[in-house]
Order: structure tokens, then sequence, then C-alpha cells
């Protein structure tokens, strides 16, 4: 694989280029000098490469959208990831608009990122666009049954139309599209999950239950719904769009303790606000926690989460919704759960923020489950002492010995500001 590195920061390259040749055998990471270069001319052969790395700010007045939007047109251009030091949105929709395969953030950037991004680039062929597009027209026809009256529910009102930038995600019964909205060219993401003769009820109940279980929550620490609705062929969810990723990538880099302080504080910020609010998560872990471009993180994707005061759930008693690696002992064995499972979550996220491993791993779901009802907690090293305390009552097995609210568990942290500041 020939990768093209074109960015005015000599240290920059050169560390790409060492994060790339460690992680993918046989990569050729050329770099090109844009300070002695300056711009490629139009015999510039962008066919000799796989994958283009293109910094949005070249330095001298140099702007690497400019670039993209000038030379993609040319045969044989790679796939484009653009680079940028800042963390602003407009950027990243900008990539996207002009074609870019992906957007990075430097400071995001971990060995295992670059490499990850890279070989997804490798993916967005010819072909490839030309399945996104087909997606796009498909995603624009649905939101087109908006505005059917015979389509839209007499008490839902949309009064907006979105424009489809590209699909960006897929997941087992809906599709994440980059969108603005046409009224104030707002960026957001829509999530859709079409509706056919083999969608189950609950599938469609607790897609939409996702939105109105937190559209009328203002925190900053929770992702903004903007708009949700129902017809009969589709459901849909526009939520606040994230340039910076979410916590699973977060994870990657070295975070020191204080950091870590501050992430589990916001979090705990976010699940306060929803449990005011009578929601529990019941499925918080590293890619549900996102960041904006100002690096401030909200809690996101409610699709499994209920309302505490609901005693009828979406699924029969005993059966098991979550990821067992963050699962509570009482959500694995299929019992109600409150807001202490999602603390006890926040203690499984502590510890693997501090230690980059999880507190309990086995071979199987089920062999998981069973370290979370019944294995020790585990114990820190000397150097993180003071958040053992956190540690213990976060993963206490029983939810009575665990904090009992998530403001109190906020006041545990900041008290601890000074003594890991």
């Amino acid at each position: 694989m020939k990768i093209l590195i074109i960015d005015d920061s000599e240290e920059f390259r050169s560390l790409a280029k060492l994060y790339l040749t460690k992680q993918l055998k046989g990569a050729d990471v050329i770099e090109y000098e844009v300070e002695k270069l300056g711009k490629p001319d139009h015999a510039f052969n962008w066919s000799d490469y796989d994958v283009l790395l293109l910094d949005y700010n070249l330095g001298g007045g140099e702007n690497g959208f400019v670039w993209l939007n000038e030379f993609s047109r040319k045969p044989g251009f790679p796939p484009t990831i653009i680079l940028t030091a800042e963390g602003d949105e407009y950027i990243a929709v900008k990539a996207i608009k002009l074609g870019a395969a992906d957007y990075l953030n430097k400071v995001d950037i971990s060995p295992k990122r670059l490499a990850e991004v890279i070989l997804n680039a490798t993916e967005y062929t010819p072909s490839k666009i030309a399945e996104l597009e087909k997606e796009k027209i498909h995603a624009e026809g649905l939101v087109q049954q908006m505005h059917d009256k015979d389509n839209k529910p007499p008490s839902h009102d949309i009064s907006a139309a979105y424009r489809f930038v590209r699909l960006i995600g897929q997941g087992a019964m809906s599709k994440v599209y980059l969108a603005e909205r046409e009224s104030d060219q707002l960026s957001m993401v829509l999530k859709v999950l079409e509706i056919t003769p083999s969608t189950d009820d609950i599938s469609v109940f607790r897609f939409i239950q996702e939105a109105e279980m937190i559209a009328g929550l203002n925190s900053p620490f929770v992702v903004k719904v903007y708009d949700y609705g129902l017809t009969n062929n589709y459901a849909f969810i526009a939520v606040e769009f994230f340039s910076r990723g979410d916590l699973k990538q977060r994870m990657e880099l070295n975070l020191s303790p204080d950091i870590v302080l501050s992430y589990l504080t916001h979090i705990a910020y976010g699940l306060d606000a929803i449990h005011k609010i009578g929601i529990v998560h019941r499925d918080l872990k590293p890619a549900n926690i996102m960041f904006r471009g100002d690096d401030s993180l909200a809690l996101a994707d409610f699709g499994i989460s209920k309302r505490l005061n609901v005693t009828a759930d979406l699924t029969t008693l005993g059966q098991v919704l979550g990821t067992p690696h963050y699962m509570s002992p009482e959500q694995g064995e299929g019992k109600r759960v409150d807001e202490r499972a999602d603390i006890y979550s926040a203690g499984v996220l502590l510890y693997e923020l501090l230690m980059k491993e999880k507190p309990y791993t086995a071979s199987t779901p089920a062999a998981l489950i069973y370290q979370h009802i019944y294995a020790n907690i585990p114990e820190l090293p000397k150097n993180l002492s003071m958040f053992q305390e956190i540690i213990d009552k976060t993963l206490a097995k029983r939810p009575e010995d665990r904090y009992q609210s998530a403001a109190e568990l906020i006041q545990k942290l900041e008290s601890l500001e000074n003594e890991v500041g």
C-alpha cells in the first residue's frame, strides 16, 4: 500500500510515517514537503497512491480543501483523509461534502486509529461511492414522504426537510446519515429505521422511544435531539453531529489521571441529568460517549434505555440487554434495574480508563456476566490508589452498596480534584 502525506509540519509527517510503518506491514509512506515543493502541478501523478492524508491548513495561505476540490477530479485520485488540528464540526462536514473518505483530528491520532482510518479509506472506491450515492437518493426519498399527509401521523408536524450528505454508519436495524437541515443549514446526524413487513413493533417503539425520552432534555452532557418522527414507512431521529469521535477511540491515547477524572465527572453529570427525568441508560460504554469539536462530551445512543417509573418494559423480564463488559450484576441476571446499574457501568469505565484494560474478562458473555456477579473487585496500583474507594463503591455487587445517585458520585469525584491535579 502506498500512502501520500501532504502536511506542512515535518514533525507530524514523521510521526504519521512512524505510526503507519509499525501498524501496516509493507506500507510505503511518502512525505510531500509542502514547505519546499508548494502546490502540486497538474502533471502530478495522483494514481501512484492508494490513500492521501491531506492537511486542512497547509501553511502559507494554502488550503487543503482548495487542493481537494481542484485535484479530486483527476483520474486515479486516491481516497483522501482530511487532517486538521482544529476540532470544528464545520471542517468535518465540509471534508465529507467535498468527497473525502474521512476526517481526522490530529489531537485524536493514535497508531491504531490512524491505521484503521487508512484501511477504511482504501474501501472508498468508485463503486463504493456509487453505492453511497444510491443510499443518499433512497434516504432523500424517505424524507420526501415526511410531507405526505397520508404517511404523517396527525399529531406530528414535521416542518423541516433535510439534505443528505452521505451514509456514515449502519446498524442491524437502522442507517445513519450526515445531513443538513434545509431551514438553517445546521449539520446533524439522521438515524433512519425503514419499516418493512418484517420489522417488528418492538424495534420501532424502542427506536422512537430513544428520541422521546431525551428530546426535552437540555444538558450539555447529553446528546441533543433536534427532531424525530414516525410514518407508515419509516421512523427517524435527528441529533447533533459529533466531529471528534467517541470515548472508545479516545481510550487509545495516553490519558492522564486528571483527564480521566474530568471525563468521569462529566459522564456522571450526564447520568444525573437523565436520571432526574426518570431514565436509566442501561448501555453506558465508550462507544456511546461522544466528543464535540470543543472537546466536551455527551452521552448518546439511548436505544435500550427505559423510564424508571414504567413497570412494563419493552422486553420480557429475564431477557438481558446491554454490553456484557459494562453490565451490572443485576442487569446480567435479567433483573429489573435502576440508576444504580448506570453507576456500576461508570465504575467499569473508570477502571478501564485508568488501567487500559477492563476489570473483568472471559471467553463467553455468560462467563463474563458470572465474573461481574461473583469475582472480586480488582485493586488499582499504588499510584492510582486515590481512586480505589470509587472503584470499590461503583463496582459493588449489590446496588444498595453503591453510590445511590449520580449526584453522590459527582460529589466524590469532585472531592478528588486537588489530590489528582
